[in-house]
């Protein structure tokens, strides 16, 4: 039997206590709401939990979706058609991916070090397309993804679960998957198997670049502009809810279902302090605090199970 996160449990404990302070807490509206806004989050931590499992973390990914916004919607303003603009970004994220996974792959480089150079470089260039500040472009499609709804859920966290669904099934029907987690729990057995350690890292952090994309895609329909600061800081909370679903940087071990579990926990906490109406000053500290916690349990239990 597999072992549930910490993330689960407190996530079920913070939904009753917001359910005693917000009216109507478990409505569909507001779940509907909080999937919503955790869907360009869900998207990028699909990718994130590839390279965590590869004992790494992509610090660039948010860099990578503000790229998106800026790009998409630059691209919308000279006249590009719609799906040829998607196409053009998402090729533009892969690519990113493949850049941060060719130069810590070939280079022999840790990808702390590899990803933390390029979210500079990636952020500098949304910077300096959108002139340092934020493009606007009006499209029915944006509020048709971001508020368009089917049984119930927007368009947006449909997208999202789909994402959701080909990570699952990559990492746990496909040789990919399994490689990716070899790469982590044993990458010496992975090579003697005759698989190229190099070419399946690239093909992660290309994977992990084009989830960010859609990701960014996500985003900017939902704020319906390209904001060069948009996906500040989402990068390090994909890779806190990918720690929290029960993924370890050590082993190899976890997958995007526990994933999907950090998500809504942050996600939860972040609506339910907004709807409290605790200041936005205390909501990181308290969101850090609690993340923290979620964190250390899980390597308690770990450190417990492991003992026994």
């Amino acid at each position: 039997m597999k072992r549930i996160p910490p993330a689960f449990y407190m996530t079920v404990l913070l939904m009753v206590i917001c359910s005693f302070f917000v009216e109507d807490y478990f409505s569909v509206e507001n779940f509907s709401m909080i999937l919503r806004q955790a869907a360009p989050l869900l998207a990028v931590a699909c990718g994130q939990t590839l390279i965590v499992l590869m004992q790494g973390t992509d610090l660039s990914l948010g860099s990578i979706v503000s790229v998106v916004c800026v790009l998409w919607i630059w691209l919308l303003n000279q006249g590009i058609p719609l799906w040829l603009a998607v196409l053009a970004v998402l090729a533009a994220s892969a690519l990113c991916g493949t850049m941060n996974g060719v130069i810590a792959a070939k280079g022999f480089l840790p990808v702390f070090i590899v990803t933390l150079g390029t979210q500079n470089i990636f952020k500098s260039f949304a910077l300096l397309l959108s002139g340092n500040q934020t493009i606007y472009y009006r499209h029915p499609i944006f509020r048709f993804i971001a508020k368009g709804t089917f049984l119930g859920l927007t368009w947006s966290t449909w997208v999202s679960f789909l994402c959701f669904g080909i990570t699952l099934f990559l990492l746990r029907n496909t040789r990919f998957g399994m490689r990716i987690k070899g790469l982590g729990g044993n990458p010496e057995s992975l090579s003697l198997s005759g698989a190229s350690i190099s070419l399946n890292q690239i093909l992660a952090f290309t994977y992990a670049g084009f989830m960010a994309g859609i990701g960014g895609l996500l985003l900017c329909c939902r704020i319906e502009s390209g904001n060069p600061n948009a996906g500040s800081g989402m990068e390090f909370n994909a890779i806190a809810a990918v720690l929290l679903g029960g993924t370890s940087m050590r082993e190899g071990k976890g997958g995007v279902g526990g994933t999907i579990m950090g998500i809504l926990l942050i996600q939860v906490l972040k609506t339910g302090l907004t709807q409290i109406g605790i200041s936005s000053i205390y909501q990181n500290a308290i969101i850090g605090t609690v993340v923290l916690a979620a964190i250390i349990l899980d390597a308690v239990f770990r450190n417990r199970t492991e003992v026994a």
